[in-house]
């Protein structure tokens, strides 16, 4: 009731027509009854294609795992090594890590997706990398459990082979 009366009050009136605020307070409600319609300009309704997929359809399966995997990367400590901008990394860095060759403690050159990243997830010691000590590594996986999180290293692998750049 109080809106109401603000409302009224407001109102531009016309001496000795009070039919003229009727007529404005009507006015103001059909333009304000067409905010947020689809309706465009002129009468003509917005089709189905006006709107990009990506804001209607639901996210992909791979799609949920990569959001699912981003926070796991800040709260499973992957981040502080991975992430980590310095002159000696501990780790390879995300950036440049999946989608690129790597050589193996034992000399053989793979390629890093996401298979190769699930497997050193679950795995870390059949996959060392030269040139990094596995020991953080090791340390890390133990604390976080993953040999009991399948989810979760799928989602962990999912984001890592999202952040690297796209196959050639």
């Amino acid at each position: 009731m109080l809106a109401r009366r603000t409302l009224n009050r407001s109102l531009p009136t016309c001496p000795g027509q009070p039919a003229g605020r009727l007529a404005l307070a009507g006015v103001l409600a059909l333009a304000l009854s067409a905010c947020g319609s689809s309706a465009a300009p002129g009468g003509a309704h917005a089709t189905a294609t006006s709107v990009p997929n990506y804001v209607t359809e639901p996210f992909t399966h791979e799609q949920r795992l990569i959001a699912q995997g981003a926070p796991l990367i800040v709260n499973d400590g992957c981040a502080s090594c991975h992430l980590a901008a310095g002159a000696r990394a501990l780790a390879p860095s995300f950036s440049s890590f999946a989608g690129h060759r790597v050589t193996l403690a034992d000399g053989r050159s793979v390629l890093v997706d996401e298979r190769f990243i699930r497997e050193g997830l679950l795995h870390p010691r059949a996959n060392e990398l030269k040139g990094y000590d596995p020991a953080p590594m090791l340390a890390a996986v133990k604390r976080a459990g993953l040999e009991a999180r399948p989810r979760q290293v799928a989602a962990l692998a999912a984001f890592i082979e999202q952040v690297g750049p796209e196959p050639e």
